[in-house]
């Protein structure tokens, strides 16, 4: 696998991020770009290859499409595919196969009197993120910034991207830690049993540890407890369902796990900003 290997100072240059929604049948158009093209899948698979390498780029997974290389969807999603993309340039940068990255490779000098620390960053091409739930929440600051209209916008952006490009480079370097093992068995059991009645006692039953110390290890790692991150995983699988059926609000409501239609519309609106009516009309739109 080809890792981007590039140095800091001088800093990337970011350029533009959003989210793009395929729907079932719908696939990636061919282009050559001249900038670098970050694509994470949220839900879904997206199928593109590059430089007649394909790739299937799956839930939780990111693919750096590089610059002067042709890029394509080989073939058409299969199911409803949400995605960030971000658009970006690094000043100084190589395309080298998979070598090992450690503290000592990442810091490339050592800082003078007169002359900064000099980095040097190695991205693997194709990869799956860790801590996924602080991925997500990191490329939708990211992606927010494009609403704010204050004259620090592009610098708030710009140093979100690298905050985001460091969390890559991190997780080449670590070892999970036990509050990392924790929660990630915690939302293995979120994922699995969300359309279901559960709680925090039952999911420490089933982790054999108490409810509290669970809440700080996923607070600590993926910046939210068992209550918020239940509540955002079924809100992300009933906006799957509201673009892709004609199910009513109700339905959709009790396939997530939530029995109230009222109160399912109302945690909607307060966590997304819309309805999930207004949602669904935006999603068919697209």
């Amino acid at each position: 696998m080809d890792s981007v290997t590039f140095s800091m100072p001088p800093l990337p240059v970011f350029i533009k991020g959003a989210e793009s929604v395929f729907s079932a049948g719908k696939r990636h158009v061919r282009r050559t770009f001249s900038v670098f093209d970050l694509l994470y899948v949220k839900q879904g698979c997206l199928y593109i290859t590059e430089n007649g390498r394909e790739f299937a780029v799956g839930s939780g997974h990111y693919l750096l499409l590089i610059p002067g290389r042709e890029h394509y969807g080989h073939r058409p999603c299969e199911e409803h595919t949400e995605l960030v993309w971000l658009h970006f340039l690094l000043p100084d940068f190589a395309v080298v196969s998979d070598c090992g990255v450690s503290r000592q490779t990442v810091i490339e000098k050592e800082a003078t009197y007169t002359e900064p620390i000099q980095y040097r960053l190695s991205i693997r091409q194709y990869g799956e993120v860790k801590q996924r739930e602080r991925v997500e929440q990191m490329l939708s600051q990211i992606v927010e910034q494009n609403i704010r209209r204050d004259i620090d916008q592009p610098l708030r952006q710009l140093l979100l991207f690298i905050d985001f490009l460091w969390h890559l480079q991190k997780q080449e370097l670590s070892v999970p830690s036990a509050s990392e093992q924790v929660s990630a068995a915690a939302v293995v059991y979120i994922e699995k049993h969300f359309s279901e009645p559960i709680t925090l006692d039952m999911l420490a039953r089933e982790l054999r540890f108490h409810p509290d110390y669970i809440t700080r290890c996923m607070q600590k790692t993926i910046g939210m407890g068992f209550s918020r991150y239940l509540a955002h995983y079924r809100l992300s699988k009933a906006k799957q369902w509201l673009a892709e059926t004609n199910e009513t609000i109700e339905a959709v409501a009790k396939r997530v796990g939530i029995d109230d239609g009222a109160y399912f519309s109302r945690l909607f609106k307060k966590m997304e900003g819309i309805t999930p009516t207004e949602y669904r009309r935006m999603a068919r739109r697209n």
